[in-house]
């Protein structure tokens, strides 16, 4: 049996971003949306340095509704 441990925060605002991307592969994502339940295991992930990354949608400080979520604390999902 499998234990459910959520991730602190913390662990989404680390400055190294190689590191977080590489220990998100094989945890679950659990959502619920209108009372329905999903789950799916995270099998590849991709990581960008924001503002300073030329392969970032931020890259120079781009901010636009799409990239907005990019501007916030760790820990959102930018799909």
């Amino acid at each position: 049996m499998h234990s459910i441990k959520i991730l602190s925060p913390s662990f989404y605002t680390g400055k190294d971003v190689v590191k977080i991307a590489k220990e998100l592969v094989g945890k679950i994502l659990l959502t619920r949306f209108d009372g329905v339940e999903t789950s799916g295991r995270i099998v590849e992930t991709e990581a960008y340095a924001g503002e300073s990354d030329r392969a970032s949608h931020a890259y120079g400080g781009r901010r636009t509704a799409r990239t907005e979520v990019m501007y916030r604390e760790g820990g959102f999902a930018y799909v």
